[in-house]
């Protein structure tokens, strides 16, 4: 009886610990939000801070007289000039310029990365899609091929010396399939080393080990294409 209520209980703190996991990572991804657009905010406002007391450094050590005998024909001249109105103008001109400036670099930045993650975003749902497309094609040969139906492959096989199966898309997509997570762009890399290889029926036994794993593959695909989606919708 205590091992049919440990068993009843062992889903439910799965299920909310996944729960917990979601939750913790949606609370993340906002606090890096806000934080991003906080330091956008107020970054020029601390600069303008730290060049005020900047300003004060310099008006302190011109009139320290340990510097003044120190180096007395630097800080004689330098005393000159920031204990004059102008010092203070020009100072205060010369940083709201460099604010201004710094605060177009950071939107200018802000936006590029915002397209870019968006252009990268889609690249690889498009890289997805094709992907699976052509899999899902690719396994329904390979169940022809599984249930004796190889009339068709043989025939091709004669007709030209490449792989019985689909590989246009992977090898259209190029250098953009490596957008993929590392472990999934490796499975597939394997998988079409495996298909590319497959001449005629006969060689799909001999990689049945490799190519039977494209289910596995396509599953995986189509569960990152639905993280990519959550993630735009959030």
């Amino acid at each position: 009886m205590s091992g049919c209520s440990q068993s009843g209980k062992t889903p439910i703190k799965s299920f909310f610990s996944l729960k917990e996991r979601g939750i913790v990572r949606k609370t993340m991804r906002m606090l890096k939000k806000v934080l991003i657009c906080m330091t956008m905010i107020f970054s020029p406002f601390l600069i303008w801070v730290i060049l005020s007391l900047n300003r004060e450094l310099i008006v302190i050590m011109a009139n320290w007289e340990w510097f003044s005998g120190t180096f007395p024909l630097l800080f004689d001249a330098l005393g000159e000039q920031v204990n004059t109105p102008e010092f203070a103008r020009g100072f205060n001109e010369a940083a709201l310029g460099g604010l201004l400036t710094l605060l177009g670099v950071i939107v200018t930045v802000w936006y590029y990365q915002m397209v870019r993650s968006q252009e990268v975003s889609e690249k690889r749902l498009f890289v997805i899609d094709e992907l699976l497309d052509e899999l899902k094609k690719n396994k329904t040969m390979v169940e022809d091929i599984q249930s004796g139906n190889t009339e068709q492959y043989q025939r091709r096989e004669r007709d030209r010396e490449q792989t019985i199966f689909v590989t246009e898309a992977w090898h259209k997509l190029g250098g953009d399939v490596a957008l993929l997570p590392r472990r999934l762009y490796l499975r597939l890399s394997v998988l079409y080393g495996c298909l590319n290889r497959c001449v005629n029926p006969d060689v799909y036994w001999r990689n049945k080990a490799v190519i039977d794993r494209m289910t596995g593959i396509i599953s995986d695909l189509h569960r990152y294409r639905s993280t990519l989606s959550k993630q735009e919708i959030n």
